[in-house]
Order: structure tokens, then sequence, then C-alpha cells
């Protein structure tokens, strides 16, 4: 108070409060972090370190090395404490995570680390997880790392891909500017709609609907990229033509490589190698040696047919 009236700082003595303030905390956080370092190099897996861990994340949550070092805390742990009380320990791990999330949701670290503590927690609750996710996408639900831990929370969960594909639907219905809601249903579909004919194709009536959907999202908002995106992929999955893309022949080897436009079978496929005006016998493989769908076959021409001294004329029929 001055003359009985509050003193209203300057600008400059509020920069330099705040100046002393971040000095201050900065002494704290690296004295922290050197107590921290000298602990992990000692291999002092206590209470502490745990305790001072989870101080520095929640200021700087994208410290990977902190994330590593509390991994090797709760595996310590793991010796010494019973089933029930780790789980008690990796509830309170799951709830600290959740708040580093709320500050700083597109954190590789935290969303990491959070499938770590999934996988090693004795009794995991995925339908919890489930939901988590279902809570940060309402937030953002362009929010890719969320999506990347949905798909690992599907997995460890056994979740129908056809409740996911429905999952998917209802995000795209509320908002068509989704790149990693689309991008999800390029994955769900050949499982939940697959073509039995064709090794990586999508049964053409559920393609239909996919048009119809992806028509849908661009004339209602032609200048959003994400559902043209997707159209592109449709597109790329349609029917093509089979026919030889690259021809490669290398004379050390006496082999000739052959790219397709479409996945083809060794034992099904009636191909012809013509030298000169001339059938060659020979034989065709995968380069796995498997007698699989390809887009790659190789041809081993017989022993000294292929010369340095002359031009050849090598097609494929």
């Amino acid at each position: 108070l001055q003359h009985g009236r509050l003193k209203v700082r300057t600008t400059a003595e509020q920069q330099e409060a705040k100046r002393k303030e971040r000095e201050e905390k900065l002494k704290k956080y690296q004295a922290a972090t050197g107590r921290l370092f000298e602990k992990r190099k000692n291999a002092e897996h206590d209470g502490e370190a745990l305790d001072l861990t989870g101080k520095i994340l929640a200021n700087n949550s994208d410290f990977l090395t902190m994330w590593n070092y509390r991994k090797e805390i709760f595996q310590a742990f793991h010796k010494d404490k019973s089933a029930d009380e780790m789980q008690e320990l990796y509830e309170d791990e799951l709830s600290f995570l959740g708040t580093c999330l709320k500050s700083n949701p597109k954190s590789y670290s935290v969303w990491e680390h959070r499938c770590w503590v999934m996988d090693c927690m004795p009794r995991p609750d995925w339908q919890r997880e489930l939901q988590l996710c279902n809570k940060f996408l309402e937030y953002d639900e362009r929010n890719f790392h969320c999506w990347d831990y949905r798909r690992f929370v599907v997995r460890r969960a056994n979740i129908p891909p056809e409740e996911e594909l429905k999952f998917s639907t209802d995000k795209i219905s509320s908002n068509f500017s989704n790149y990693s809601s689309w991008h999800y249903r390029s994955k769900l579909l050949p499982l939940v709609h697959p073509n039995t004919g064709h090794p990586q194709g999508v049964e053409e009536t559920a393609m239909l609907q996919e048009h119809e959907l992806a028509q849908n999202a661009f004339f209602t908002d032609p200048n959003d990229q994400s559902a043209w995106f997707y159209h592109r992929w449709l597109l790329g999955r349609a029917e093509r033509d089979q026919s030889i893309r690259c021809l490669h022949v290398y004379r050390p080897l006496n082999r000739l490589v052959a790219t397709f436009s479409k996945h083809i079978k060794v034992s099904s496929s009636t191909l012809n190698v013509v030298k000169d005006g001339n059938v060659i016998t020979g034989r065709w493989h995968t380069p796995r040696g498997t007698d699989t769908y390809e887009q790659v076959l190789i041809f081993d021409f017989p022993e000294h047919s292929l010369t340095c001294e002359s031009d050849q004329h090598i097609h494929v029929t």
C-alpha cells in the first residue's frame, strides 16, 4: 500500500517478477532432473524416484527418458509386490496419465506409456479404455494419437471389426472432415466385406455404398480434402486389367524379373517367355519361393541361354 492505496505494478515490474518466477521453477526442474539421472545411474527404483518423475512429467509430459525410468521402476516393483498391489499402482498410473493427456492430448510419449501400462496390468479394463477413446475423440475427432490407441485397444479387447466400422460411420456422420476416421474405414472394409475372389479386394456392394458415402461428404463440403482422399483410395481398389509394368533381365544370373499391375499366382498363371521369337522353357517363382499372390515374379532362364555378344529380343505373353 502507498498512502492508503494499492500500488499497481508497472509492466517492467511484472515482467521482472515473472522472470524471477521462471528462473526459480527452472532451478527446481533442473535440480530434480539431475537427481533423477543420478538415481537412475545408481539403479535406484523406489518411491522417491516414482514421485520425482511424476513431478517432472506433470510439467513436461514429452520427456520420454522419464517415462522409461518409470517403466524400470514398475518392473522393479514387480519383484516384491503382489498382483493386487501392482494393480493398484497401475490404476494410479492410468489416473496420472489421464491428467497428462488432458493438458497434452497429442503426446506420443503419454499414449505409448499408456499402451505399456495396459499390457503390464494384472487385470486390464479394456472397455474402460474404449470409453476413454470415445471421450477424447469427442473433444477432437481428428486426434490420430487417440485413433492409434483405439486400434491398440480394439486388438487387445477383440472388438469385432463390424462394431468399429459402425463407430467410424457415426464419427463421419457427425463430421465429414475426419481424415483418421476415413483412414480407419480403409483398414476395416477388407475385414468386414472381403472379396474372396481377390486377395486384397472389397465386396462390390460395399464398395458402391462407400462411394455413395464419400459423394455425400464432398457434395456437402466440396472444399474439404478428407473425403476426396478416401474417394481416391476407393477408385484405386477397382478391378484393373492385368498387365506387365516392368521387365528387367539380369544376364549374370540368367534371370528375368517381371512386375505386374495386379497380384498373380504362379501355379495358376500361363506365362510364356519369348526370346527372339522362340518360347523359352524355364521356371517362374516368387521372390520368397512361395505359391502365393504376388506382383513381382522371377523367371530363371536355362543356363547359358542369355549371351552378351549380341542384342536379344525378349518379351512375356
